[in-house]
Order: C-alpha cells, then structure tokens, then sequence
C-alpha cells in the first residue's frame, strides 16, 4: 500500500510541476524553438514577433493544450519514474539506477502525451502558417477534435513509437548527466561527514544540476526532437526515414538551428519535474 501511495503522490507532484511549466515561459521557450528552426529568422525578430500580438502571442498554445501537455508531462514522467523505482533490483543503484528509471520516466510520458503533442503540434503548425486564428483559446480547444474528425483516430499515434524512444534516450542522458554532476559534489560532502550521516544536496545544487542536465541533453536528440513535429503535421505522407534523412541535409548548422531555444525549453522542463516536482512533494509530504 505505501508503494502504491508513493507512487501516486510522486506523479502527482511532478503532474502539477508540469502543468505550471508552459506558463511560466515554458511554452514561449517551445514556440521560439519551433519558430527558429522553421524560418531561420534572428531570435529578437522572432520575439517581437510574438511580442506584437500581445499576450496571445506569448502564450500561444499555453492553454489549454500547453498546460494540459505539460500536466500530462509531468504524470506520466512521475509515474514511470516510480514504477522503475519499484520495479529495479535492489542491487541497482546510484547512476546505474538513475540513468534506469530515466528510462522508464522517459518512456512512460512519450506514450501518455501523445495525443496532447499532437494538439500542441498543430496549433504550431497553424501559427506558423500565418493563421490569426491559432493564437486563441477556442482554436486550441477545437484542434484535437479536428484532427480526429478530419484524419481518423490513428492520427492520434502518430509518432507514438518515436516520441517514446525519444523521450527514453532523453531522460536517460538528463539523469547521467545529473548524477555525473552531482558525484563531485557528494563526494566533496561526504568528506565532513560523521559516521552514519548521508550526503544531502543543497536546493541550489538540485537546481542548477537540473538545469544543466535539461540544456546539454539537447544536443543528444535533437534530430530526433526535429522529426517528431514533422511526423505530426497534417501533411505529414513521407516515411520516418525520408525525414529523418532530410533533416540531416543541410548539414549540422540547419540541424542545430534554434539549439539555445531548444536547450532554454529542456532546461525549464527537466526543472520543473526534477526540482520543483520534489518540492511540491515534499509540500504534500
């Protein structure tokens, strides 16, 4: 019973990180990123961009679908975490253990958001496309029920299979990353302990650990970060190999393009599940 209890104050904690997320830059940061990879424009041309539309334009796509991603983001990342948590033998640990239940984090929530990925994708797709429309809420909400309406119910796995490994090779390189960080650091603190006393991290090495495990993770998927959106728009009829190929193309400086909104956007996600999901726990503990 206390592992079931554990399992689900932990997605609900990360749950409620996630859904925070998309407004609190979250969603602009995505936006950028899309942007930047789609047209090449300057990124202060593509802010004002945005910024001329207002607020509308700031948080385009933050609600519903935003927050309802990020929401999902956030349970099904806290729920693959714990299961793995609970799954793994007890003679795992540390990175070994870490970098497992990332797997499992990762995996989990790229099944479980697909549907709300396909949503968020699309208004992206319509904002970009010019469309005035996208950046309200009844568009936003409306989508989804287009998408099924119009292409049928399998439109919604689209990519499904992608987006879990994607997400698995994600979170498995955000959590080696972190445990690779923060050796040194309990190592450093473990020399002034007393016996019997456990190292404990510092809220501002939790955070600044989590944001840094989000930024350089980036550069490890990004060809596949590309291919997702481009398997999920409505046009979408070439194979996942033809894209992928295509993608590689231009060479390294089209592939990386938007790489610091795209880093920005990782470092705020991995935050908000990693550290702040922990401490919305420990607030419900």
């Amino acid at each position: 019973m206390a592992g079931i209890m554990d399992i689900l104050l932990s997605s609900t904690s990360t749950m409620v990180a996630g859904g925070l997320e998309p407004l609190c830059f979250g969603k602009f940061t995505e936006n950028l990123k899309m942007e930047k990879q789609r047209t090449g424009k300057p990124y202060p041309q593509i802010v004002r961009m945005f910024a001329s539309r207002g607020i509308p334009g700031i948080m385009a796509g933050a609600v519903p679908w935003g927050v309802l991603l990020g929401a999902s983001k956030g349970l099904f990342f806290g729920l693959g975490k714990a299961c793995g948590d609970a799954i793994l033998p007890s003679n795992i640990q540390g990175k070994q253990r870490a970098v497992a239940m990332g797997g499992f984090a990762g995996a989990f929530q790229g099944v479980g958001i697909a549907p709300f990925l396909l949503a968020s994708t699309r208004v992206n797709q319509a904002i970009a496309q010019g469309n005035s429309e996208a950046t309200s809420l009844a568009y936003s909400f409306r989508i989804l029920g287009n998408v099924i309406r119009t292409e049928g119910m399998q439109a919604i796995t689209r990519g499904m299979g992608t987006n879990a490994f994607k997400r698995a090779l994600d979170w498995v390189v955000r959590f080696y990353i972190r445990e690779t960080l923060t050796e040194p650091i309990k190592a450093k603190k473990a020399k002034s302990l007393k016996p019997g006393e456990k190292v404990k991290l510092s809220d501002l090495d939790k955070l600044w650990t989590s944001l840094a495990a989000g930024g350089i993770s980036v550069y490890v998927s990004t060809p596949l970060d590309r291919l997702l959106p481009l398997l999920q728009q409505r046009d979408s009829s070439k194979s996942t190999l033809t894209l992928l190929r295509e993608q590689f193309k231009g060479g390294l400086p089209k592939l990386y393009a938007g790489a610091v909104a795209r880093s920005a956007h990782a470092a705020l996600h991995v935050c908000f599940l990693m550290f702040v999901g922990d401490k919305i726990k420990q607030l419900f503990n």
